[in-house]
C-alpha cells in the first residue's frame, strides 16, 4: 500500500518569491521608507522587485491581511493610513484581552512567564537606548503576546495576534517619532513590577499603559495631520 504522505514535500521550497517580495515591502513600510498613503504602482513595483504582477498581487494580499496596505478605487495598492477610530478600536479590544491575561497571570503566578517577561523588558530597554526601532517593536510585541499566552486560551491568543498585526504600522510610526512625542523612557518595567503585585494593581497599571499608548498614537496622528496641512499647497 502506498504511503499517503509520500511526495508531499516535493514542491516545498524554503521561501517563495511572493514571501520574499512580501518581506521586502513589509520592511519598507515599517521602516518608514514607504509612509502611509503612498501608492504602490503595480507595474513599477513589480519591475523593481523583479517579479510578475501576479506575484506582487499575492504579496499585497498578505500585506492587506496584516493591515499594512489597502486597495483604493482608482489608486490600486496604497500603504494603509492610520485613523483615530482605528486606534481607539484596537486599543479597546486589546485592553479587554490583556486584562484577562493579567488576571490569569496574577492568579497562577507562573515563574517561567515572569522570567520571560523580564528578559523581554531588558531587550526593550537596550533597544530603546540604542534607538533600534525594529527591536523595540519586536520586544513590545513579544511582551504582550507572552502576557496573553498566560491565559492558556488559543482563541484569545489568535485574537490578540490579529490586533497586533493591525497595529504594527501605527506602532512603527510612533516609535520613529518618540523624540517628537516627548517620550524619553520605556514603561514596560513599571508594568512588569505591577504584574508582580496584586491583581488590582496589575489591572490598573496595564490599563494606564494601554491608555498611554493609545493617547500617544492619537497625538502622533494629530501631529502628522497638522504637518500635512502645512505642507499642502493652497489655492
Amino acid at each position: 500500500m502506498t504511503n499517503p504522505i509520500t511526495g508531499l514535500g516535493a514542491s516545498i521550497r524554503r521561501q517563495s518569491t511572493a514571501e520574499q517580495a512580501t518581506e521586502a515591502i513589509r520592511h519598507a513600510i515599517l521602516s518608514g521608507r514607504l509612509p502611509p498613503g503612498t501608492p504602490l504602482r503595480e507595474a513599477a513595483l513589480a519591475a523593481e522587485l523583479g517579479i510578475s504582477r501576479s506575484t506582487l498581487r499575492e504579496a499585497a494580499r498578505t500585506l492587506e491581511s496584516e493591515g499594512l496596505v489597502r486597495y483604493q478605487m482608482n489608486r490600486g495598492i496604497v500603504v494603509a493610513d492610520i485613523t483615530g477610530p482605528d486606534v481607539a478600536d484596537i486599543y479597546a479590544a486589546r485592553t479587554a484581552v490583556e486584562l484577562a491575561a493579567a488576571d490569569a497571570l496574577t492568579s497562577h503566578r507562573d515563574p517561567a512567564v515572569y522570567a520571560r517577561l523580564a528578559d523581554l523588558v531588558d531587550q526593550i530597554e537596550r533597544a530603546f537606548g540604542h534607538g533600534d526601532v525594529a527591536a523595540v517593536l519586536d520586544g513590545d510585541r513579544l511582551f504582550h503576546a507572552t502576557l496573553v499566552a498566560a491565559t492558556g486560551s488559543p482563541r484569545l491568543r489568535r485574537l490578540h495576534g490579529q490586533l497586533q498585526q493591525e497595529q504594527r504600522l501605527a506602532l512603527a510610526l510612533a516609535e520613529r517619532s518618540r523624540h517628537e512625542l516627548g517620550r524619553i523612557a520605556d514603561d514596560h518595567r513599571q508594568l512588569l513590577d505591577a504584574l508582580h503585585r496584586s491583581p488590582e494593581e496589575a489591572r490598573a497599571e496595564l490599563t494606564a499603559h494601554l491608555q498611554a499608548g493609545a493617547a500617544e498614537l492619537q497625538r502622533l496622528l494629530d501631529l502628522l495631520a497638522h504637518r500635512n496641512e502645512r505642507e499642502t499647497p493652497r489655492g
